[in-house]
C-alpha cells in the first residue's frame, strides 16, 4: 500500500509532467516549429501606392438617366412609407 506522502509526491510529478508537456507542445505549436517548409505570402503589388491617380481622368456616363425606361419608372404606394402603430409603448408592461 502506497504511504500518503508518496501519493502526493506522485501527484506533484504527474501535475509537474503535464504542465511541462503542455508548455513544450505550445512552443512548438508558436514556434512552428513542426510547420512545412512554405514560402510566406508575397505582399501584394502596389502596395507603396494609393493608387488615386487611377481616378484622376475619370468620366462617368449618365447617359442612363436620358434613357426612356428610366424616365416612365413611377413611384407606387405612400412615400415615405408609413409604418403606422406598431408595437407596445412600454415593452415591459403585461
Amino acid at each position: 500500500m502506497i504511504s500518503n506522502g508518496m501519493q502526493t509526491a506522485n501527484t506533484k510529478l504527474f501535475t509537474s509532467l503535464i504542465i511541462l508537456v503542455g508548455i513544450v507542445a505550445g512552443y512548438i505549436y508558436y514556434s512552428q516549429f513542426l510547420a512545412l517548409n512554405e514560402a510566406p505570402l508575397p505582399p501584394a503589388a502596389g502596395s507603396g501606392r494609393d493608387g488615386l491617380s487611377d481616378f484622376k481622368n475619370l468620366k462617368i456616363n449618365f447617359s442612363i438617366f436620358d434613357n426612356p425606361a428610366y424616365k416612365a419608372l413611377m413611384v407606387f404606394g405612400q412615400v415615405p412609407v408609413s409604418p403606422g402603430v406598431t408595437g407596445k409603448k412600454d415593452v415591459f408592461a403585461p
